[in-house]
């Protein structure tokens, strides 16, 4: 294989604010590279629709990774997440009609071990923690990437593009030669970087934080 230059877009901000871009950015790096498959952490659905209409008419085929039923906080009071439970109906089957495949599994870096305690030190926990110096859309980016792999929708060593973000929307994208959670260590490759913010954030709520930028009153509506 020969050496490689490509682009990589740097964002000042983590969140929301930067949703479109990695989305335009994705789409383009697909036409370059011929990749196929997109995954999209998505947990409310908004950036999964966002996925749709931006990548509607080409080949990808669009894969959407959610969190189960839970909430986060936000601005107005919190945010139900969970792209299956009945609030986001609709959406999820908009998105079905429309030939996207929704994937709802056990997060691989928080199973059952975490409820010991979120800090306890399971492996799995130093995993989750170590990847978060990268920022936490890099490290969902790497765990949607294993969700939709284990659930069936990418085989295994299977390149594609992997798209998370910081709370809430896209900041970052990876293009990975993904694995099943039982061989992450053995097989996972992030082979590229697409976009990813130059800063994390390291306060919560995530929303208050210098770092982060968004506009969440469409997650109320």
């Amino acid at each position: 294989m020969e050496d490689k230059e490509r682009k990589v877009v740097w964002f000042r901000y983590c969140g929301e604010i930067n949703t479109e871009k990695v989305l335009r950015v994705v789409k383009q790096r697909c036409e370059e590279t011929k990749l196929t498959k997109v995954v999209v952490a998505s947990e409310t659905g908004r950036s999964a629709l966002n996925a749709l209409d931006v990548l509607r008419g080409t080949n990808i085929k669009l894969i959407v990774v959610t969190h189960y039923p839970a909430t986060t906080w936000g601005p107005k009071g919190d945010i139900p997440i969970g792209l299956k439970r009945k609030e986001y109906q609709q959406t999820l089957m908009w998105l079905i009609e429309n030939g996207v495949k929704v994937v709802q599994a056990t997060r691989p870096f928080a199973p059952p071990s975490r409820s010991v305690d979120w800090n306890f030190p399971t492996p799995e926990a130093v995993i989750d923690k170590t990847l978060e110096i990268f920022g936490a859309g890099t490290k969902i980016a790497i765990e949607a990437a294993v969700m939709a792999t284990d659930s069936g929708e990418v085989d295994e060593g299977e390149e594609i593009v992997s798209c998370a973000g910081t709370f809430k929307g896209l900041d970052t994208a990876l293009i990975v030669k993904t694995a099943y959670s039982m061989n992450f260590f053995k097989e996972f490759v992030v082979e590229e970087i697409i976009a990813k913010p130059t800063c994390r954030v390291k306060k919560f709520p995530e929303h208050k934080y210098k770092d982060w930028k968004g506009n969440l009153n469409e997650y109320y509506k």
